[in-house]
């Protein structure tokens, strides 16, 4: 995929976070909130890296690693952290609105990140 497809993709995916609504409101969106803030920032990993580093992933196995080896560490526990949120999320039930609000602070610095 190239460059300005993973940002055009980041954008879309967060157009759909805001149409999705308030998790405070309803509990029941909270999964796809998270599943959307991760998808999200993979897109944008994959902008920043090529914008920084010339290259970049196109899946997310190992992805903490590879940020690790370029040097961003800070990137890499931030998308470990995502990843683990949306693994509870997805298949052990864990989507309280305190996991969707670390989905969005994790999403949010990589975003940053990326476009800085």
């Amino acid at each position: 995929m190239r460059v300005d497809a993973h940002q055009q993709r980041a954008l879309q995916l967060e157009h759909a976070i805001s149409l999705l609504g308030d998790p405070a409101a309803d509990a029941d969106i909270g999964p796809s909130l998270i599943e959307n803030y991760w998808a999200a920032a993979f897109h944008w990993i994959a902008y920043g890296c090529q914008q920084k580093h010339g290259q970049h992933k196109e899946n997310h196995t190992q992805l903490g690693r590879y940020l690790r080896d370029l040097g961003e560490p800070v990137i890499a526990t931030r998308w470990d952290a995502l990843e683990r949120t949306r693994q509870g999320a997805m298949y052990a039930y864990n989507a309280t609105l305190a996991d969707v609000e670390r989905a969005r602070d994790d999403w949010q610095v990589i975003r940053t990140w990326a476009l800085t």
